[in-house]
């Protein structure tokens, strides 16, 4: 669980801003200040494992809670890209991932667009990557497989 615990650290404000949480309102979720989640977000103190299980929670209850809206298909796509699972990936599959989410994410936290919104121009701008993440992450199975081939 460490490296998953330093994995969500390093990407939690690109994260958080998926999900459209302010830093102020994580840390109203989480029962901290926004100091906190700065500080966590900029490496100035380390995430214990209760605060990645709480993040997570968090996380996990909004994904829940959105279940069947498609909008929250990004935050799904990057925990399981740069979190749980990044092993599947490419490195340049992860940067691409993370250079588009930081492109559309702070749209989501400024109210900017919707994030059902942002979830559908997410699978736009990914095309090939993104059409394996969705359907690696229904099926569990390897993105690899999903991905068009070339003819």
């Amino acid at each position: 669980m460490d490296a998953k615990v330093e994995r969500l650290q390093a990407n939690l404000a690109v994260i958080r801003t998926s999900a459209g949480f302010s830093a102020q309102e994580l840390g109203a979720m989480l029962d901290v200040s926004r100091q906190m989640i700065s500080s966590l977000e900029n490496g100035r103190c380390r995430m214990t494992r209760m605060q990645y299980l709480a993040i997570r929670q968090v996380l996990e209850d909004e994904i829940r809670r959105s279940a069947g809206q498609g909008s929250t298909q990004m935050l799904e796509d990057l925990l399981l890209v740069l979190v749980d699972e990044p092993e599947r990936f490419t490195p340049e599959e992860r940067e691409r991932v993370l250079a588009d989410a930081n492109m559309l994410a702070p749209s989501i936290v400024s109210k900017k667009t919707t994030r059902k919104h942002a979830s559908t121009v997410w699978a736009s701008v990914l095309a090939g990557v993104g059409i394996a993440l969705a359907a690696a992450a229904l099926t569990g199975g390897d993105p690899e497989d999903h991905k068009p081939k070339d003819t």
